[in-house]
C-alpha cells in the first residue's frame, strides 16, 4: 500500500481526488485530507505518509511553502494545480510530479505508478536535492530556471543548464555530454527534456541531438552541414533543420 494525505483548499477538490483513487488507484490508502498548509504539516507529522498530493495556490500560503518547511523531506509530493506554466516549469526542473486540474484518470494512475516505484527505492537524499532544486529555480527572479534534474543509476544529479554542450538521444537513454568532458546516461528518452531544454537556448539539430547554443564555436556549411563545439566535438545538422538552424544564429548574432 501506498500512504498518502490530500491538501487542498477547495472541499470539491479533496472529495474528487479522494473518489478517483478509490476508484482507479486501490492501492492508495489515504490517512487524511487538509484544507492549508499549516493543517497539512500537523497531519505529516502525525501520520508520515508515503505522498502527499499537494495543491499549490492556497489562502494563507501556498504548496511551495510546505516544502520550505521541510529541510529533509521523507515522502513523495505530487503537486495538483490549475495550469500555471511558471510553476509547472519550476516543477518539472526540479523532477517532482505534478497534475494538471482538471485532474486526468490516465495521468493520475501514472503519477501514482511513479510513487511506488520511487518508494521501492527511496532515498531522502534525493528528495532533498529535489526539493533544495525547487527551492532553487523558484528564487530566480527572471524565471528562467538553470539547473536540471537528471536521474541516473546512482541517484539524482542536478546540473546547470549551461555546463550542458550536446545532448544525445540513445534509444530509450539520453546522454547528455558536459563541457568538463563527463557525460552523464539519463534512462529516460531525450524527448522527455526537450522542452526542459529549448527554454535553456537549446535547439535540435537532428532526431538524435539537441546543442547548446551558447557553446557553438562554428557552422561548417554542407547539404546539411555540421557545428563544430566549443569542446571541438562535431555535430550533423539534419538537411531539414538547416535553415531554422541559420536563422537562429544570424538573429543571435544581430
Amino acid at each position: 500500500m501506498l500512504t498518502a494525505i490530500l491538501v487542498d483548499d477547495e472541499e470539491k477538490n479533496r472529495v474528487t481526488l479522494e473518489r478517483m483513487l478509490s476508484n482507479f488507484c486501490p492501492q492508495v490508502n489515504i490517512l487524511g485530507k487538509a484544507d492549508s498548509v499549516r493543517a497539512a504539516i500537523a497531519l505529516i507529522e502525525k501520520e508520515t505518509p508515503d505522498v502527499v498530493f499537494l495543491d499549490i495556490e492556497m489562502p494563507g500560503g501556498n504548496g511551495f511553502e510546505l516544502i520550505e518547511h521541510y529541510e529533509e523531506p521523507a515522502f513523495e509530493v505530487i503537486f495538483t494545480t490549475a495550469h500555471d506554466l511558471y510553476a509547472i516549469n519550476a516543477i518539472k526542473f526540479s523532477a517532482l510530479d505534478y497534475l494538471l486540474k482538471p485532474l486526468n484518470i490516465k495521468e493520475l494512475k501514472e503519477a501514482v505508478d511513479r510513487a511506488e516505484k520511487k518508494k521501492g527505492r527511496k532515498s531522502e537524499a534525493d528528495n532533498k536535492k529535489r526539493f533544495q532544486a525547487l527551492r532553487s529555480n523558484l528564487a530566480q527572479p527572471d524565471k528562467k530556471f538553470t539547473k536540471i534534474a537528471m536521474p541516473t543509476s546512482e541517484g539524482i544529479e542536478f546540473i546547470e543548464a549551461d555546463d550542458i554542450l550536446i545532448a544525445q538521444a540513445d534509444r530509450s537513454y539520453a546522454k547528455f555530454h558536459l563541457a568538463n568532458g563527463k557525460n552523464i546516461i539519463v534512462s529516460q528518452p531525450l524527448g522527455d527534456y526537450e522542452e526542459l531544454l529549448e527554454q535553456c537556448n537549446f535547439f535540435r539539430v537532428h532526431k538524435s541531438h539537441m546543442v547548446n547554443l551558447n557553446h557553438i564555436e562554428k557552422y561548417v556549411k554542407g547539404k546539411g552541414g555540421y557545428i563544430i563545439m566549443k569542446d571541438g566535438s562535431h555535430v550533423d545538422v539534419s538537411v531539414r533543420r538547416k535553415e531554422m538552424l541559420l536563422r537562429v544564429l544570424t538573429q543571435r548574432d544581430e
